[in-house]
């Protein structure tokens, strides 16, 4: 199936020209389509929000620690540190990140159930497949947190529980 390299549309086989554009086909046209596809998902990872400069510098240096632990514990940077908005920014995505880990588990486990013990390879694949990026996301919101950065989790950071 090959794409047009300059606007991305569908072509169909045999034809020489795109017809949303009207550019000519070329043999390379997929990669074309991969390539956009992958700065879609770089887009996705790197370009979250980033409040930084919204936030107090000292109140960011203060509380750095809440920041990361807020991904273990969301609660503790509301009980220790209730009037730092960098705490409360990261106790809202430690939070997000508990609700998708409790998603994932669910969603793990219901695929463990329905794969019986004859598919468990498939079921050992699926729970790595949903696993892994939720880890990565973890691992990113820590790194956010006791870097002192306010930055947006990946894919669910948007969400607010509570500001």
């Amino acid at each position: 199936m090959a794409f047009c390299n300059n606007c991305g549309t569908k072509i169909q086989e045999g034809k020489k020209f795109c017809a949303s554009c009207g550019q000519p086909v070329t043999a390379e046209a997929a990669p074309g389509q991969q390539q956009q596809n992958q700065s879609q998902i770089n887009n996705l990872v790197r370009n979250t929000a980033d409040e930084t400069a919204s936030i107090d510098p000292e109140d960011i240096a203060k509380n750095k620690a809440m920041g990361g632990l807020a991904y273990f514990l969301f609660f503790l940077p509301l009980l220790v540190c209730p009037e730092s908005k960098y705490g409360r920014f990261h106790s809202n995505q430690g939070l997000i990140y508990l609700f998708l880990c409790i998603g994932g588990g669910i969603v793990n486990g219901l695929l463990v159930m329905l794969l019986t013990w004859r598919l468990w390879w498939l079921s050992s694949i699926l729970s790595l497949v949903i696993g892994i990026p939720i880890l990565v996301i973890g691992i990113i919101g820590l790194i956010n947190g006791f870097s002192g950065k306010v930055k947006e989790l990946p894919v669910i950071g948007k969400f607010r529980v509570f500001r």
